[in-house]
This record gives structure tokens, sequence and C-alpha cells, in this order.
């Protein structure tokens, strides 16, 4: 296997750079008073040279790659209970869907028939939180999964870039052995706690699906730009077609990025909501820190990290708008 499609197939990010180790990730190591640093999917041994810095005696490192001079280990399929330890990982990221485009599934089937989650990573907290405290790095897109998160002490969201090879946005959980209710773990960004899970479980929006509302229909009053672009004064907006800087008969039934959509509305409800649903997008990324918008790789120019809007969020704000454009139109059904 070349290194290119073993990386692939392993789901190999080396993680270079420290910047995940805030202050209140590092308060939270000494606290559990371990004395093994311990990393399944050991890689290059970044985690463990750190774990190292930070005072840890003895390390213990295993990896599936027999190359990188670790117990070899297949730490998808099986972790060994390590007493007095704490997991310290970055394990693999690879999505069910990522893995046949790339055409390397079979590679990696295994994982996913034992498995219900979509991304392998997903697999591997399921092993690691047989051990008592861990931290991993991972995905950003889990704050946003339905994986249980009970045994969760803090999510805090990194974004500053990790990875030499990748621009994954990730986030650093922690985790104890102790079961937990929303209202009692934290959510950290960067090194802001910015407040506890249950708000922002209670924050998400969702439609009612009560409205017509059509997304990629290319003759549709309202454009959306689904994505921030890297210029900060280029944000994820609604606007009239003519406003934005793309050509519309790009548009497909599975645009993602920028999208037209149909409402049943006059011109001027359209104005209406267009401006109202920006205000409800605006406030929305204020009072949740931008968390709950999907990440997008890259950051923009201001090193804030940019994001997505999903169709459902957006549908729940343009749902919202037509209210305010038509007060009592819930009553009314397209």
């Amino acid at each position: 296997m070349n290194a290119i499609i073993k990386k692939r197939s392993l789901g190999q990010f080396f993680t270079k750079n420290d910047f995940w180790l805030k202050d209140h990730i590092l308060e939270f190591i000494k606290s559990t008073n371990t004395r093994i640093a311990f990393d399944p999917f050991a890689g290059g041994g970044d985690l463990l040279n750190v774990a190292q810095k930070i005072g840890f005696k003895k390390i213990k490192g295993l990896d599936i790659d027999k190359n990188l001079n670790w117990e070899q280990n297949d730490s998808l399929l099986s972790i060994p209970k390590i007493k007095n330890s704490i997991t310290i990982t970055n394990p693999p990221y690879l999505t069910n869907y990522s893995a046949k485009r790339k055409g390397i599934y079979k590679n990696v089937k295994q994982y996913f028939d034992v498995c219900s989650y979509d991304d392998i990573y997903q697999l591997a907290i399921e092993k690691c939180l047989k051990n008592d405290f861990g931290i991993m790095i991972i995905p950003e897109t889990f704050i946003n999964s339905r994986f249980p998160k009970n045994r969760l002490v803090s999510i805090t969201i990194i974004e500053d870039q990790l990875f030499n090879d990748t621009e994954n946005p990730v986030c650093v959980i922690c985790f104890d052995n102790k079961n937990k209710t929303y209202d009692q773990i934290d959510v950290y960004k960067n090194d802001e706690q910015i407040g506890k899970l249950e708000y922002f479980e209670k924050m998400r929006r969702t439609p009612h699906k009560n409205i017509y509302i059509k997304f990629n229909a290319q003759k549709g009053q309202i454009a959306l730009r689904a994505v921030d672009t890297t210029n900060p004064q280029k944000p994820i907006s609604f606007m009239k077609p003519k406003e934005i800087d793309y050509d519309l008969a790009d548009i497909k039934h599975s645009s993602r990025l920028i999208t037209v959509i149909e409402v049943k509305a006059d011109d001027q409800a359209i104005d209406k909501i267009i401006k109202y649903s920006n205000q409800m997008l605006f406030d929305f990324r204020k009072k949740t820190y931008d968390v709950l918008l999907s990440p997008f790789k890259g950051n923009k120019k201001n090193g804030e990290r940019r994001r997505r809007l999903d169709y459902m969020t957006a549908r729940a704000f343009l749902e919202d708008a037509y209210e305010l454009a038509y007060p009592g139109s819930r009553l009314k059904l397209f």
C-alpha cells in the first residue's frame, strides 16, 4: 500500500501543533490524577510527546501501522483498558461517503460493518470511552452529531489549524467516568467558555415545513450564499438573485453552497423576507457564537472559522421571516 493510499485508508492526520492544549484542558488533565498517558492511535507520537512535556513519566502508544514503531493494534476494533491512564488521542477521521468517493471503501468496510456511525472517528470515541478519562481531537462536526455526549466534561472548538496536511476543522472533547446531563457540560471556543451544552441544544432551529419553499430553483426570488467566503465582508447571507456573484445556470439539485430559493410571495414581501432572514441569521450566529453552523474548511482572513448554513436551518429562518412579512401565515398551508 503506497503512502497516500495508506494515509487515506487509515484516516491519518498527524497533530504537529499543540494549540489544542488550552488552560482548561490542562487543568482537566491534572484533575484526573492519572500517571499514564495512553494513545491508542499514536501515529507520529506528537500527542504523547506533549504528554511528556507536561509531566507524564509513563506513556503507552498503539497503532495499526506497523511502520510507526508502536505496539501494533487495530484500536477501531478493540482498545485495552489501561488502569490509572488518561487517553490523549487524535483518532482517524473518514466518512462512509468519502471512503466510497475515494475508491477505498473496501479497505475500511469492516469498521462500518460493526457500527451505525457514518464516520469512523465516532467508532473510535465509542472504543475510547471504555477507559475512565480521555481527551480526543476530533472533527468539529461532532457538536452537531447525535453521538451521546453524557460522558463529556467539555467540548472546545479550536479555530487554529492543528494539522500541517489538512484544514479539517476540529474540536477537543474531554471525558471522565461519570454520566452527566447537558447542563453540566461546558462548551468553549478557543480559550473562552461560552456556555453549557444544554443552551446550544435549545438554540437549534428546526422548520415547521408549513410554507412552500423550494431550494435549488433557478428561477426563485431569493438567493442564498450558504457558506462564508474568506472575506469577512462576504458572509453567509440571503439576497436578491441579481446580487449574488455566481452564474445561476450552474445551480443543480445537489447544490449546497449557493442556491436560489422559490417562495410563494409578492415582490414587496420578498424584500421583507430577505431582510428578516438576514436579521435572524445574524442574531443566531451571535447568540450561538457561531458553533451551531457547520464548520467549513479553512478560516476567514481574520482567523475566524468559515461556516456553512444547512438548508434545514435556512428554511426555519425563511419560515419565520415569511410569517413576519405575512402576519398570521401559519394558518395558511401552501
